[in-house]
């Protein structure tokens, strides 16, 4: 996500637009005091994601159940149900280049 930079002053002056912003056209922007980062405005559905990111990498379990996933996944073993609910093998199939 890219974001836009400006001083908390501005951002105080401009506070309503710069939230209609972020709602309505998902601008982030990075506020700054004295030149130093200090905060972000950030829409409402990226913050939530960036907060369940780092729930899911807090759980070591979670992490690990992730990487075990991946790992099967990069050596075929991969299931699936069937139309009647039993887990049956998945074909890999090609992905488009």
């Amino acid at each position: 996500m890219r974001h836009k930079i400006i001083s908390i002053s501005k951002a105080k002056a401009k506070l309503l637009e710069i939230a209609r912003k972020v709602n309505e056209e998902g601008d982030a922007y990075l506020l700054t005091k004295d030149g130093a980062p200090c905060g972000v405005l950030v829409p409402l559905e990226e913050y939530e994601a960036l907060l369940e990111t780092a729930d899911v990498l807090a759980d070591s379990e979670t992490v690990s159940s992730l990487e075990s996933a991946l790992e099967d996944e990069r050596k075929g073993r991969l299931w699936k149900r069937n139309r009647y609910g039993n887990w049956v093998k998945a074909k890999k199939t090609k992905t488009a280049t």
